[in-house]
């Protein structure tokens, strides 16, 4: 024949004589913890609130000194006119992310020719342009940015710039 062992171990909610679902919760007790959460609800309430706010301002305030130089920008016009007997040397751009110097992230797409010297050409009338693009976390993964430089050729009788 089996024998039922009994519980030796009380709960804390027993011992303080805290019931959950039967109704039969001393007011007492009742009364008391509605108030301690009620205190430490409000109380946990704006401990985060101001931890937040707090976290909010260190981190703009980081991300601003941090970040203040930051720029892409191309160096010189954005748009140039020039005459087929022309070339064209580029600039290039001026590209800072996370207060580091990242030139060396950038890649150049273009439909212009390009001569031995590096310098631009065209054989052709017409507005073409220089894309630069940067594989930076910053300019290529988050914002997307894409810079781009248009050149113009026309005849030379026309007159350039």
């Amino acid at each position: 024949m089996a024998v039922r062992k009994t519980a030796s171990k009380t709960s804390k909610s027993a011992e303080m004589g805290i019931s959950f679902g039967n109704g039969k919760t001393p007011k007492k007790n009742k009364n008391s913890a509605k108030k301690i959460a009620k205190n430490v609800g409000l109380k946990a309430l704006i401990f985060a609130f101001v931890f937040v706010f707090l976290g909010l301002a260190v981190g703009a305030g980081a991300w601003w000194v941090v970040c203040r130089n930051d720029c892409f920008e191309i160096v010189g016009q954005d748009s140039i006119s020039l005459t087929l007997e022309e070339t064209y040397a580029d600039e290039g751009v001026k590209i800072v992310a996370f207060g580091k110097d990242v030139q060396d992230s950038i890649t150049i797409q273009t439909n212009l020719s390009k001569n031995a010297e590096g310098k631009y050409y065209s054989y052709e009338v017409g507005t073409f342009y220089i894309k630069y693009i940067s594989s930076n976390f910053k300019y290529g993964k988050i914002f997307k940015v894409e810079k781009v430089r248009l050149v113009t050729f026309v005849e030379p009788s026309e007159g350039g710039e």
